[in-house]
């Protein structure tokens, strides 16, 4: 064999086994990084399964009704994790500072003043030493109580003196008795115009907004709650028109549990309208979630009407005192369907439902019925109320339209 071809096999061999010992030595290479990325992914990075484990934590928080926008923090379901709310300590001097030395200016109502401390707004109400000490404070300091449509109380300051104060969240819209009945704090703060009135599209809402707050508070929390102060009054409105339940765990809630759900406290809270009051409440003192779906059908009567739970008419020289609970029952049991268009409110014209004002009137009465066992509980109420949000076409292009006109916000 010629010299020149030996020197070419040489070279091929040179360079095959080059090529060899590359992918040899590459195969090596991969099959280790891929073993350590392995052990890397079996070992767990900490950080990467802190937020799987974070994040699947939410995703199994999350507690939705019929698909809709309304979803809670399950209370129940990290019990591992400490979720406490920290109520602030105020003391007198911020409170005056916030208040501009309780200037009557600042005034909302009775003992309720608008303040603003370090930027934000406040809700300051001015109560006795023993009401502040008869408030059921563990319910504010679990996170199972904070709820978008319950008024939040931000903390308390106790004075030497027989005057305390609690601080609350600021409702930047007044109350639900300040649109539909007026008042003091429907002309001084809250709305530039007497005129002013709620929509169709924003009663809806607020009617399903409470009905949640309830829900919540009824089924959710554990132990459930009776509110036992539930009233128009206590029907707070934000920027947005979102419905808020104050004046929660002022009353002394009473736990739903012991014996078949059934509480008694003598006598009647302190500045409940009597025509908020369930029968078996009045007769017999019984306290049961009964007995907040009551107060909830009077309020969806006031919506609905524009009147007063209770209501004085003159008949022949004789004063008689009219229930909405009452009226409701002979509006609906005629067979004049005229009879509801003629009750609803008036401010409303014809820009409403129909259908949907007989669904709201039906369920009303149901909630406002004698016996507490035919009553719906809030669970019921909020399935209906989705439905008709779902079903029956709303006034506008928005289900959360503009009010009449826009509030006077400081």
């Amino acid at each position: 064999m010629p010299a020149i071809w030996i020197v070419v096999v040489c070279v091929a061999a040179s360079t095959v086994g080059l090529l060899a010992s590359i992918a040899i030595g590459a195969a090596i290479f991969f099959t280790c990084r891929k073993k350590k990325m392995q052990d890397s992914i079996k070992n767990g990075d900490v950080e990467l399964q802190q937020l799987n484990l974070s994040i699947r934590t939410m995703s199994d928080k999350k507690v939705s009704y019929d698909g809709s926008q309304y979803a809670f923090d399950d209370p129940i379901s990290d019990i591992t994790t400490p979720h406490k709310m920290v109520l602030e300590n105020y003391t007198f001097e911020e409170l005056q500072k916030a208040t501009d030395c309780f200037n009557l200016s600042n005034l909302i109502e009775s003992t309720v003043f608008h303040g603003r401390l370090k930027g934000k707004n406040l809700a300051i109400k001015s109560c006795t030493s023993e009401n502040l000490a008869s408030i059921d404070f563990n319910l504010f300091h679990d996170r199972t109580y904070h709820h978008p449509n319950i008024i939040r109380m931000l903390g308390t300051c106790e004075t030497e003196g027989s005057d305390s104060f609690i601080v609350l969240e600021f409702a930047k819209n007044g109350s639900l008795k300040d649109w539909i009945h007026g008042g003091l704090a429907i002309k001084s703060h809250f709305i530039a115009s007497c005129d002013c009135f709620l929509t169709w599209n924003q009663r809806v809402k607020i009617c399903l907004d409470v009905a949640v707050a309830l829900q919540y508070i009824h089924h959710i929390m554990s132990p459930g709650y009776v509110h036992r102060n539930l009233k128009s009054r206590n029907v707070f409105l934000d920027e947005e028109f979102n419905a808020k339940i104050g004046n929660f765990g002022m009353a002394k809630c009473v736990n739903v549990g012991g014996d078949q759900g059934q509480e008694f406290y003598p006598g009647h809270p302190a500045g409940w309208n009597k025509g908020y009051l369930a029968p078996e409440y009045v007769n017999e003192g019984m306290i049961t979630p009964g007995i907040d779906i009551f107060a909830y059908g009077m309020i969806l009567l006031e919506i609905l009407s524009g009147k007063a739970p209770i209501t004085a008419s003159d008949d022949v020289g004789e004063v008689k005192f009219v229930k909405l609970s009452d009226e409701i029952k002979h509006v609906l049991g005629s067979e004049d369907a005229g009879r509801l268009k003629e009750w609803m409110d008036s401010s409303l014209g014809e820009n409403y439902s129909f259908d949907a004002a007989m669904v709201l009137a039906n369920v009303a009465r149901s909630c406002v019925e004698d016996e507490p066992l035919s009553r719906p509980n809030a669970g019921e109420i909020v399935e209906k109320l989705l439905r008709l949000v779902e079903e029956v076409p709303q006034i506008g292009d928005k289900f959360t339209c503009e009010s009449s006109c826009k509030p006077l916000v400081k």
